[in-house]
C-alpha cells in the first residue's frame, strides 16, 4: 500500500493560484515598462525618486504616465514578494510540509523573487540594457515556477496517487496490472519526451524575444515576410546600407525605425538577432503544434480532458503569439502590440508548464486488442 499523501487544501491552493496571478500580471507590466521605454522613468534602484518605493508619497510619481508605470510595476513586485513568502509560510504550517519537493519549490520560489528584485534595482542603478534582459527572463522562469506550485497544491496533482491506488487492484487482477502498467510506461515517454523538447524551444525562443526587445531590434526587419523585400536580410553593413536605401524608395520606414540608433539605421548583429528570432519562431510554431497535436492524441480515453485542455491552450497561444508577432512588426512596433506579444508569450509558456505537468502525472491508457486481454486478465478483473 503506498504512503498515505496530504490532502487537497483549498487555501493553499488559492495561495498559489494568487501567485500565479500576481507573477502573470508583473510580467504583463512589466512588458509595457520596456515597449514604452519606461524602464528608467525612476532613476534611482530600490528608492523612488529618494522615498521607499513601497511608501513613496503619490505626488511624486503617479502626475507622469511613465513614472507612474515603473513605479506601479515596483509595487507589484514587492506584492508578488510578499505573496511568494505568504506560500511558504502556508506550505512549512500545513500537512504539506511533509512534501519535500513543495518545500524546496516553495523555498526556490522565494529566493528567485528576491534575485528578481536585485537584478531589477542593479537594471535601473547600472543603467544595463543586459541586466534588463536577463531580468525580463528570469521572470519568465518564476511564472513557470509559479504554474508548478499551482498544479503541485491543486486537487489533480494531490489525489492522484490514491486515485492510482484504488484503480490498481491486488491478487487476482496483479499480472494484467503489470502489464498495463508497463505498456504506460512506454507510451508515456514519448509524450513526455515531446513537452520537454516544446519548453526547451520556448525557453530558447523566449530568451531570443528578450535579446530583441531589451536590444532594440524589434524592428531591425521593418517588413513581413520579406526582410527588406528580400527573402534574405542584409547581412554586412554595406548590404544593409544598400538595402535601407533601396527599400525607403518603394516603401516608408515607420517612425520608430532606428530611434534608438544614433547614426540613423540599426547595426548588423540586431539584424542577425531579429532574423534567428523570426526563424526560431517559424521553427517552435510548426514543431510546437506538431508535438501538442501528438501529444494529445496520445490519450483518447480516461483522463484525456486533463490533457486536451492545456493542449488546447498552447495551440491556440502559439497561433496568437506568431499572429502578435506579425502584427508588431507591421505595424512599427506599437508599443500596445509588442505588450500584448510579450504577455501572450509569458501566457504560452504557463500553459507549456500546464500541459508539461499533466503529462507527467496522467498515466497514457494502455491499448489492448482482445486476444491479449483476455490471456492475461482472469474473468471479471477490472481494466486498467
Amino acid at each position: 500500500m503506498p504512503p498515505p499523501q496530504p490532502l487537497y487544501q483549498r487555501w493553499l491552493f488559492a495561495l498559489a493560484a494568487l501567485l500565479v496571478f500576481s507573477a502573470f500580471c508583473m510580467i504583463c507590466l512589466g512588458g509595457a515598462v520596456t515597449s514604452h521605454d519606461a524602464g528608467m522613468a525612476v532613476p534611482d534602484g530600490f528608492t523612488t525618486f529618494g522615498s521607499w518605493s513601497l511608501i513613496a508619497p503619490l505626488k511624486v510619481w503617479w502626475p507622469d504616465p511613465a513614472t507612474r508605470l515603473e513605479h506601479t510595476h515596483r509595487l507589484l513586485g514587492y506584492f508578488v514578494g510578499f505573496s511568494s513568502l505568504a506560500f511558504l509560510l502556508g506550505v512549512m504550517f500545513s500537512k504539506a510540509r511533509q512534501r519535500r519537493g513543495l518545500v524546496a519549490l516553495a523555498w526556490g520560489l522565494l529566493i528567485l523573487v528576491i534575485v528578481q528584485a536585485v537584478l531589477g534595482i542593479l537594471r535601473v542603478d547600472e543603467r544595463s540594457l543586459w541586466l534588463a534582459g536577463i531580468h525580463g527572463i528570469v521572470g519568465q522562469v518564476f511564472l513557470g515556477l509559479t504554474v508548478l506550485a499551482a498544479a503541485a497544491s491543486g486537487r489533480y496533482w494531490t489525489s492522484l496517487r490514491p486515485r492510482q491506488a484504488k484503480e490498481q487492484p491486488v491478487g487476482a487482477a496483479t499480472d494484467t496490472t503489470t502489464n498495463a502498467v508497463t505498456c504506460t510506461a512506454k507510451k508515456c515517454r514519448i509524450a513526455r519526451g515531446a513537452t520537454h523538447a516544446l519548453l526547451t524551444l520556448l525557453f530558447i525562443q523566449l530568451a531570443l524575444g528578450a535579446a530583441v526587445r531589451h536590444g532594440q531590434a524589434a524592428l531591425a526587419i521593418p517588413d513581413w515576410p520579406l526582410h527588406y523585400g528580400q527573402v534574405m536580410p542584409p547581412m554586412s553593413p554595406e548590404k544593409l546600407t544598400a538595402a535601407v536605401a533601396s527599400y525607403s524608395v518603394d516603401k516608408k520606414l515607420p517612425p520608430r525605425y532606428a530611434y534608438f540608433s544614433p547614426n540613423g539605421a540599426y547595426e548588423t548583429w540586431q539584424v542577425h538577432l531579429h532574423f534567428t528570432h523570426r526563424l526560431m519562431g517559424y521553427v517552435t510554431f510548426l514543431a510546437g503544434l506538431a508535438m501538442v497535436s501528438f501529444v494529445a492524441n496520445r490519450y483518447r480515453r480516461g483522463d484525456a480532458y486533463a490533457i486536451r485542455t492545456p493542449a488546447f491552450f498552447v495551440a491556440s497561444l502559439m497561433v496568437a503569439q506568431v499572429s502578435l508577432g506579425i502584427i508588431t512588426v507591421l505595424s512599427g512596433e506599437n508599443p500596445n502590440f509588442a505588450t500584448l506579444h510579450q504577455t501572450c508569450g509569458a501566457a504560452l509558456l504557463a500553459s507549456a508548464v500546464w500541459l508539461a505537468i499533466r503529462v507527467h502525472l496522467t498515466p497514457a491508457p494502455a491499448h489492448h486488442t482482445p486476444s491479449a486481454q483476455s490471456s492475461h486478465a482472469p474473468s471479471g478483473s477490472p481494466r486498467a
